[in-house]
């Protein structure tokens, strides 16, 4: 019993001694003698490290000095990071949390001035940014702070190569057979997502490609990469000339070729894409069309053809080229072909039997001259060239391959090619060519005869009457034998040659 009261009176006077240092140390900080609180916290925690509200009032101390950092910059190098180390230490010392509730208003403060330094300094100082959210996340026992999340500090640095390191690191150490009990589970559903936001587009594709086929058969994470994939798609939508979003579709097709919530997704964008641009030429209808107003249909055109090319064969996709070409009249319906290529010829023997002036600079009489005749590869060659100078808005005689017309027709027989016929081996080659182009006449709205041949005449007309221009001279060139005439909604290309064909051995008769 007498050792027991001994062991009683022993407790009473070191509780008694706890309860006067502790006045002493609220008594230096209450003088905003920081520094010297500081130093007496340290003395008491070494002989006492059980004193745990020491280390709640050398935090505090700390903090006080963080609102003038330079006062105390000979004593502390960041006051703020030592605040938040003493309380993280409180809070793993402090298991029932009994010192940190009791002061509760004033930890909330210290967290929103530690949350808006973080705020302030992620771009210039990352790592000091990390520091402070790792140190709250200790101290508020919030859930700990993974890779991604100092991954988007590093995006919103800039740092993107170390954002990517992060996320990237994510995925490999996960096992594929992960699940939500794993700390790192929701990262993994978003770390994608996050390249996507911060258009981190190349990385993005590399890290779908490497991680897919791991995390296949998890939902969440699957269903994160996809997601992913699709904000990057409809954010190279809003791309000027539609390059990056007709190169994302197809890595998205090449990622999940076989997904049909991909496919459909990126289908329904590009017919989005076509109409919008289709409708507002439509809406242009209420007044005299300018050549902007002209740019809408040609860009309804250049995506058609875009999206041709990554979905080939898509019965929807040759639907709409057939509805515009049906109510815009871009090129001549397939019953009007044959009168087409009368008209043409017409227009152009015309000018060629009754001779010219022609106004090179200077005015040049030009004699009549012989009649050329149709021919249907400078036709294919001719509406190729002006349906890319539609599509692409361009009006050069060099195509976007670099071709000249001379190249266009080095790649055909035009060459210069033998080929077989009832008469025998024969020789053919151009030996002469004569190339126009032209635009702002079109058939939209037009339709019978008398207005295709109104439109046609016109376009050979401007040719001819056009001031100081070489055109006049190209179309009355003398010797020139072929030619055709094509056509791409308001444009139009001019190509004839001097065709040489011979017979170089006749066949021999039985």
């Amino acid at each position: 019993m007498r050792k027991f009261i001994l062991i009683l009176a022993l407790c009473v006077v070191s509780v008694s001694g706890f309860s006067q240092k502790m006045k002493k140390l609220y008594a230096l900080y209450n003088k905003q003698d920081y520094v010297k609180c500081v130093q007496q916290c340290d003395a008491a925690l070494k002989k006492n490290p059980d004193m745990l509200e020491a280390y709640y009032v050398k935090a505090i101390s700390y903090f006080e000095m963080a609102q003038s950092a330079s006062t105390y910059k000979d004593f502390t190098k960041n006051p703020l990071l030592d605040c938040l180390s003493n309380l993280s230490i409180l809070s793993a010392k402090d298991e029932d949390r009994e010192i940190l509730d009791e002061h509760n208003d004033t930890l909330l403060i210290i967290k929103e001035f530690a949350e808006n330094r973080a705020r302030k300094i992620k771009t210039a100082n990352t790592s000091e940014a990390q520091a402070i959210q790792q140190k709250l996340a200790s101290i508020f026992r919030t859930k700990k702070a993974d890779g991604l999340e100092f991954a988007r500090l590093d995006a919103d640095a800039g740092r993107y190569d170390k954002c990517y390191s992060k996320v990237e690191r994510l995925y490999a150490k996960a096992p594929a057979e992960v699940n939500s009990s794993n700390d790192n589970y929701t990262a993994l559903t978003q770390g994608a997502i996050l390249l996507a936001e911060n258009w981190m587009f190349s990385d993005l594709f590399t890290l779908i490609r490497n991680y897919k086929t791991k995390f296949g058969g998890n939902y969440a994470i699957s269903a994160g990469f996809k997601k992913a994939l699709l904000i990057s798609i409809d954010t190279a939508r809003t791309d000027d000339d539609k390059t990056l979003f007709y190169d994302f579709s197809q890595k998205g097709l090449e990622l999940y070729p076989e997904d049909k919530e991909i496919i459909s997704h990126i289908e329904n964008r590009w017919v989005e894409l076509i109409n919008s641009q289709s409708s507002a030429y439509r809406a242009t209808a209420t007044h005299e069309r300018t050549w902007k107003d002209s740019v809408l249909l040609r860009n309804a055109y250049r995506y058609l053809s875009m999206a041709k090319e990554i979905f080939p064969g898509n019965r929807r996709f040759i639907d709409m080229e057939t509805k515009l070409n049906t109510e815009f009249h871009t090129i001549p319906f397939d019953s009007e072909k044959q009168r087409f290529q009368k008209y043409a010829l017409e227009a152009v023997n015309k000018w060629r039997t009754k001779g010219c002036e022609c106004d090179t600079s200077e005015i040049v009489y030009v004699a009549p001259v012989p009649t050329i005749e149709w021919d249907t590869t400078l036709e294919r060659l001719a509406n190729e060239h002006a349906r890319e100078m539609f599509f692409e808005n361009h009006s050069e005689d060099i195509n976007l391959k670099g071709e000249t017309p001379w190249d266009q027709i080095n790649k055909t027989q035009y060459k210069g090619t033998t080929y077989e016929n009832e008469n025998g081996l024969n020789f053919v080659q151009a030996m002469k060519m004569a190339f126009c182009v032209g635009y702002g006449f079109s058939f939209n709205g037009v339709y019978g005869d008398e207005g295709l041949k109104s439109v046609i005449d016109s376009v050979v007309t401007h040719w001819i009457t056009e001031p100081k221009s070489q055109n006049c001279m190209k179309v009355m060139t003398p010797d020139i034998t072929h030619m055709a005439l094509g056509m791409y909604g308001d444009k139009w290309v001019f190509w004839a040659i001097t065709k040489y064909d011979i017979l170089v051995r006749e066949k021999k008769k039985n």
